[in-house]
């Protein structure tokens, strides 16, 4: 598959398929009634799962994630950029895209790239966001401007529901505009749904036999935030594995993508279900060396994988 065909998203979420669509998209049936993207994140995998689905429905937990989403998918591609350029400029952002990187040039210092420009005027964004009632669309715009000069470009709150990402080094820049015409050209005038839902309301879903899951959990083995919180633990990966089981003897197909082993450490609770069950494992070619959390041991050995409940066609 050419990844040049695949659906971008402005959203850089931990863990996200972009750069793998091109294995896993092949093991997905050709023909799909609803694709049901369970743990959705930026929703890379749903909505490039959308020309092999009459529909496409997108469930996650984060309230903030999903709101985006569903705003980026309402207003038009002119209309987001609209109000985007409207808050770099109340907030005295840099704009490398209308007016150059040459502009900024006596705030660089090393590589901190945009990061002295922009520190004042994103520390008056975050708290502006983070103090001010507003409607889930500016929000959503706020949030993405946020995550466009933040830190890695990553999204993370606090136990207040705070959001705490230090300014980065970058704007928004071409690149994140080109991930934004990528998101809106391909999601054009096509049914996908975006829901905030904990992944058992899944057992709620009338299912039939032609609708398939894909599920993307956070990784027990993984350094991502949620892990340092103890926000996934033993608890939920069994309760997770319990439902996917349910899936199984309804006859309702999965894929479902972890990692099984990651330097001298295994995830038993899921290698016993695999085993148990007969899956089928299909392991993935690529390692999140780029990662922010995962970047004090690119070395790591990971075996990452996709876990079948039917036969790989």
């Amino acid at each position: 598959m050419n990844k040049q065909k695949f659906i971008n998203t402005p959203l850089n979420y931990t863990g996200n398929k972009y750069r793998i669509l091109d294995q896993i998209l092949p093991l997905f049936p050709n023909k799909i009634n609803r694709f049901i993207d369970l743990f959705c994140g930026s929703s890379t995998v749903g909505i490039n799962a959308i020309d092999i689905s009459n529909e496409v429905i997108c469930l996650d937990i984060n309230k903030h994630v999903i709101n985006l989403l569903q705003t980026l998918l309402l207003f038009s591609e002119s209309s987001i950029l609209s109000k985007v350029e409207y808050i770099i400029n109340t907030f005295e952002l840099s704009n490398s895209y209308q007016f150059g990187y040459e502009r900024y040039k006596d705030y660089v210092r090393g590589n901190n790239g945009l990061k002295e420009y922009n520190k004042n005027g994103y520390l008056k964004l975050r708290q502006y966001f983070n103090t001010t009632t507003m409607s889930q669309y500016d929000q959503s715009f706020h949030l993405l401007v946020l995550l466009s000069y933040c830190f890695n470009n990553d999204m993370r709150f606090n136990s207040s529901n705070n959001f705490n990402m230090p300014v980065g080094k970058t704007d928004f820049n071409a690149n994140m505009r080109e991930k934004l015409h990528s998101f809106k050209c391909g999601t054009q005038n096509k049914n996908i749904k975006y829901y905030v839902a904990d992944f058992s309301i899944i057992k709620e879903f009338e299912l039939t036999k032609n609708d398939f899951v894909y599920i993307d959990p956070p990784y027990l083995l993984s350094n991502a935030v949620y892990n340092e919180n103890n926000l996934w633990n033993d608890f939920l990966e069994k309760k997770l594995l319990a439902t996917l089981s349910y899936l199984d003897s309804i006859n309702i197909k999965f894929a479902l993508s972890n990692i099984l082993s990651k330097n001298d450490k295994t995830n038993d609770i899921l290698y016993n279900w695999i085993e148990d069950n007969g899956f089928t494992i299909i392991d993935i070619d690529y390692h999140y060396r780029s990662a922010s959390y995962n970047k004090k041991n690119r070395s790591a050995n990971e075996r990452e994988v996709v876990i079948l409940n039917y036969e790989n066609k």
